[in-house]
Parts: C-alpha cells; structure tokens; sequence
C-alpha cells in the first residue's frame, strides 16, 4: 500500500526538479544506452513517476515516451523506494496481466534501482529509476542491479548538477529581475514624484550630510546637476514657518516621534510655493543614524482648498461672510472672552422698504441695492469688525465690545446714515434704509442663541418705534413683548 505522506513527499521532489517533460539532454540518453550496453538487454530507461504516469527521460528499445503508472515495474520500484528485479514477468503474479507484458512491448525481464534526491532536510527521496529491460526472461542477476546502482548515483549526480545550474540560473535570472524590478521602481517613483510634485530627503546626522531625490530639486527649482545646497537651505521657509520646521525637527530627534506640517516656501528663483513636509527618524541597531522625510508641493491644492473654504464662509453675491461664518467667528469670540471676563457686541440689521425695491424696480436693483450695502458695511466695520449677510435683506455685525460704548455709538450712527439709500430706474424711485438691534454680551448672554435672540428683541423693539434707527437690548424689551 502506498504510504500518501511519502508518495506526497515524493512527488514534492519531483517537481521542484522540474525534469518532467522536459527535452531530451545528452548526458542521460548516453547513461540510458551504457545500462543497456552494459547489461545486454534490449530496452533501457530513465524513468520518472508521475501521480498518474511513468515519464521516460531518456529510453532505449520500442518503449513509448510515457505509459500509465498503473501495472508498470517502475512504479513499484518508485513506491518501495528499493531495487526490483523480476526473472519472468509471467510467472510474476504482480505483473502477469499487466498490459506491458502481455501486450507490446512484451515486457519478461526487468530490473530497476531507485534514483534518488537529497531533500534540504538530508533526506533522500525517490523520484525514479533507472533501469533495463528485455522481452526475453533472464535468470536474477545481482551483476545486473550492481550495474544499475553504480549508473544511478551517475544519473543522480547529473540530476544534482543539473539542479544546481538551474538554481545559478535562477539565481541570475531573479538578479536579473530585481535589477530590472529596481530600476522599474526607481522610474515609477520619480514618476509618481512627477505626479505628485512631492520629493524625499534623507539627512545623515553623523556625516550631517543631506541628499535628496529629483523631486526636491524640483520643488526649490534648483537644477540636479548642482547638488543640495550646503548651506541657508531653512532660508527657504519664511518666518515663522521656518522656525516652526526647526522646532519640529528637534522634537522629532529628542522624542523620536514623527511630524507633518504645512508651510510657506520660497522658492530659489523667488516663486511663493505651499508644502506639506514630514519628517521621522532613521533607526540602525536602535541608534537613530538620519533624518528621513518628504516633501510636497500642494500649492494648487492649498488654493483650491482656500477658495472652497472662502466659498463655503463667503455670501456670493455681496462677498460678505455668510450666516455659518458669522456663527462660526460669534462662537469662537464668546469662547475666548468667556475665559477673559470680556464683552462683545452683535449689530442686527434689516432693510426697511428693500421689497418695494424688487417690486418697483426687479431684484437685479435689489441685488445691486444689497451690494451697495455689502459696501457700506465693509467702509464703515474697521478690521475687528465682522460684517455678514445672514441672508435676504439681514445683516448683521460682529465688534469687539474693546472699542468701547463711544466707538460703538459711532459706528452704530454712521451705519444708520449710510445706510439710507435712494435706488431710481424706470421712472420709480424706492429708498432704503437700516434698522438696528444691539445685544452685548453679559454673563447671562455668553451663548450665541441668547444674545442673538436678544439683539432680534432689540431690532423689533427699534422698527416698532421707528424704522432707521437703532436700540440696544435691555431686559424691559422682552417683558414689553411679552406682555
């Protein structure tokens, strides 16, 4: 019965050779005939053995190029992994009804010896034979098996030797590959350097030397061929980005922890670039031995990001801040003078008579109407101030309660005049004008919901009164509301 973990074993070996079904080579035709020679018989084989077949890597006599492993002699000398020799394959009852004997090539006596591998573990593993054969049976003869093993450890030596030129083969052939799969990386790293305008540097801590790749040359347009400068190379960052870097870089090298950032950059001819650069150490043996790191250009990217953001803050048609912007600026405002004990005021705004505009005169005037006030806000606001469209014919204005009440009053006064506007086409004439709410912030109005809602208490209290003019919240407003 055939053994499966060793018939597996077997024919592991088999094909790590790669012998099967390869062409004829001269060293073991030649072996094949000196067994046939020197046993006088009339066919001879080198025989490999197969899962479902015997495979004759060289043959002598009316022998086919394979046969079916079933019932043929080489299989049983592969199976035994030991010599076999039959006298009379008739009187053989293994062998009687085997096609190869009863029919052709008339097979009566054979005689075969295992040849053998040497496994990485020093096992020595079957995976053919070697042997003769003859249509005539022949008594035993352990002349013939001697010849036979003398032969094999010659034809296992030429399967080693084969084996062996074969791996220096692929030895080469891999160096090859990886020679050319370097070369292949390097081209597409410099491509996808290409691509993604990016660069890698290395800064040698010992040698305090640096290198880098063409991508770094290309970010600071500088040419290759002049190598990376020696000295001023921080020179490019400006401040304070370059001491941002720096500060970054000794962190890196005292903690060991790795860093990204984003910063401006000049280039050598003066061009105002964006970066991303990142940097992290270079370990041998635990030691750290250089700086390594990459470097972008993400200066299109920045400015694509800045125009979404401006976009997203920005209110299209007047370019003042938009509702979420003021929100956004309100909220971060009351986090800070929470912490600092101070105020800041919100001036709510609506146009009165901006409908009798669009109805007069169609909404392209009351567009250029909103415009004109965008204007006015902007002249009036000093940088402090945030003006916005909170939307439609709202308006509203963010300042620093550090102006103090006298500024406040004049800012407040100057937008109630400038924002008296005559707008005229079409024999019609419509005028505008502003009304505002003032809500400061206190500790109870410290939330942006309350004081916004306090300013809107104060806006209805002043159009109630009169439109044009402008209150400041106090608490009697809403119990007037309310009541």
């Amino acid at each position: 019965m055939v053994d499966p973990q060793r018939e597996a074993l077997r024919q592991t070996a088999l094909m790590e050779l790669a012998l099967l079904d390869t062409p004829p080579e001269r060293e073991f035709d030649a072996l094949a005939k000196l067994a046939q020679r020197m046993a006088g018989t009339s066919m001879s084989s080198i025989t490999l053995v197969d899962a479902k077949r015997q495979w004759f890597k060289a043959r002598c006599g009316p022998l086919a190029a394979a046969t079916a492993r079933a019932q043929a002699f080489c299989p049983v000398v592969f199976e035994t992994e030991r010599p076999l020799i039959v006298a009379d394959a008739r009187l053989d009852h293994r062998f009687v009804a085997s096609p190869f004997v009863v029919g052709r090539p008339h097979i009566r006596y054979y005689a075969g010896v295992p040849i053998r591998v040497r496994r990485a573990d020093g096992d020595m593993v079957t995976i053919g034979t070697l042997c003769v054969l003859d249509e005539r049976a022949r008594a035993e003869s352990d002349d013939d098996l001697e010849i036979l093993k003398e032969l094999a450890c010659v034809a296992e030596a030429l399967i080693e030797a084969r084996a062996a030129a074969l791996r220096a083969a692929e030895c080469a052939d891999e160096h090859l590959v990886t020679v050319e799969r370097l070369e292949r990386e390097r081209r597409q790293f410099k491509q996808a350097e290409r691509m993604a305008n990016m660069g890698s540097y290395r800064y040698d801590i010992e040698k305090q030397a640096t290198t880098w790749s063409d991508g770094v040359f290309t970010i600071h347009e500088l040419p290759v061929i002049g190598g990376v400068p020696t000295q001023d190379i921080m020179n490019h960052f400006p401040e304070p980005d370059r001491s941002k870097f720096i500060d970054a870089v000794m962190r890196t090298l005292d903690t060991g922890e790795p860093f990204e950032m984003e910063a401006n950059f000049i280039t050598a001819k003066g061009n105002a670039r964006r970066v991303r650069c990142s940097c992290e150490i270079e370990l041998a043996k635990g030691r750290p031995i250089a700086l390594i790191g990459l470097i972008q250009d993400i200066t299109e990217q920045h400015d694509l990001e800045e125009r979404l953001r401006h976009q997203a803050r920005t209110d299209d048609l007047t370019q003042l801040a938009n509702r979420a912007e003021f929100h956004r600026v309100l909220d971060a405002r009351l986090h800070e003078i929470h912490a600092q004990e101070r105020d800041v005021v919100v001036l709510l705004i609506d146009l009165d008579g901006f409908k009798g505009v669009n109805d007069a005169l169609g909404h392209a005037a009351g567009d250029a109407v909103l415009r004109r006030v965008a204007d006015r806000l902007r002249a009036a606001c000093d940088a402090p101030c945030l003006p916005a469209r909170l939307g439609g014919d709202e308006f509203a204005v963010l300042v620093p309660a550090s102006l103090g009440r006298e500024k406040v009053d004049r800012l407040v006064r100057r937008l109630l005049h400038d924002l008296e506007i005559v707008a005229n086409g079409q024999g019609h004439i419509a005028r505008v004008t502003g009304t505002i709410g003032i809500a400061w912030s206190d500790p109870v109005a410290h939330d942006r919901d309350v004081l916004l809602r306090q300013a809107d208490a104060a806006l209805y209290a002043a159009k109630r009164r009169r439109k044009g003019t402008a209150q400041t919240y106090h608490a009697a407003i809403e119990q007037a509301q309310a009541s």
